[in-house]
């Protein structure tokens, strides 16, 4: 069982138990083999090396995780950078929708990694969920990592640095980033958290290593209040933070999500 650094823990005390719902959204097909997600191209070849500084077909991509479970994750454009930006999705959406709706963002940055939710919502085919304590997510999290990088190297696509790496969480996937991080301070230096009010303070992140913090909310949802407290208070200790607002929408991905991430991660990354 994996323990909170003391430090951490005593800084801050996130809920284990959030349920805050995400989107719907379909969930793509287990294959044995990772496959390009949407490709209808019987012929193609997922293991087809691509030069990273010329890559155009950087995915998504999928692959077996676990026995229903999958990992999506989508190769960086352009070469040079190979640091990992790994998300978790919120209560029913798939890792189609909470990392692929801004997969222009996201691999402009870096390797993208997303696993799947233990459970289903609504139905035993129905979109994931996680129904899982946040060390078992934490767990999952990292296998997800191990199963990616994998097919990664086989691609001959290089490799993932876990150097600089970026921690996104969507809805209840925030509540358990802000935890994960303080399993092995200093592994996760930047977190982003979508729709997810969560409470924190500079001394929580500083003892988890934390550099950089951007939180992202829906102009008409409940979670910008809270997170625009948050950022706030961080932002008058010191702490590098800022909020990005999602134009015209409440939980759900707004239309322009690839911009609101790319400014996110540029604020991040800068420092």
């Amino acid at each position: 069982m994996l323990l909170l650094c003391a430090a951490c823990k005593s800084a801050s005390n996130p809920s284990a138990n959030a349920t805050s719902a995400s989107a719907t959204a379909p969930v793509a097909s287990a294959s044995a083999e990772p496959s390009v997600v949407g490709s209808t191209s019987a012929s193609a070849d997922p293991l087809a090396p691509a030069p990273i500084a010329t890559r155009e077909n950087v995915g998504p991509y999928e692959a077996v995780m676990l026995p229903e479970r999958n990992v999506w994750y989508a190769l960086p454009r352009a070469e040079g950078e190979h640091r990992l930006i790994a998300t978790l999705h919120g209560q029913c959406g798939s890792p189609s929708y909470a990392c692929g709706t801004w997969i222009d963002a996201g691999t402009e940055r870096g390797f993208m990694v997303c696993p799947t939710g233990n459970e289903h919502c609504t139905s035993p085919i129905g979109p994931p969920m996680w129904d899982e304590s946040f060390q078992l997510m934490e767990r999952d999290l990292e296998r997800g990592i191990s199963v990616a990088q994998s097919r990664v190297r086989a691609r001959d696509a290089g490799a993932f640095s876990r150097d600089d790496e970026v921690l996104v969480g969507y809805s209840r996937g925030g509540w358990a980033a802000i935890e994960i991080v303080s399993y092995h301070p200093g592994r996760w230096p930047y977190l982003i958290l979508i729709e997810a009010d969560v409470t924190i303070k500079k001394a929580y992140l500083d003892a988890c290593k934390v550099r950089a913090v951007a939180m992202v909310a829906g102009e008409h949802g409940t979670e910008l209040p809270g997170e625009q407290k948050s950022v706030d208070a961080l932002k008058a200790a010191g702490f590098p933070a800022e909020i990005f607002v999602m134009p015209n929408t409440a939980h759900l991905y707004s239309a322009n999500m690839d911009d609101v991430m790319r400014q996110a991660l540029a604020f991040v990354l800068a420092h």
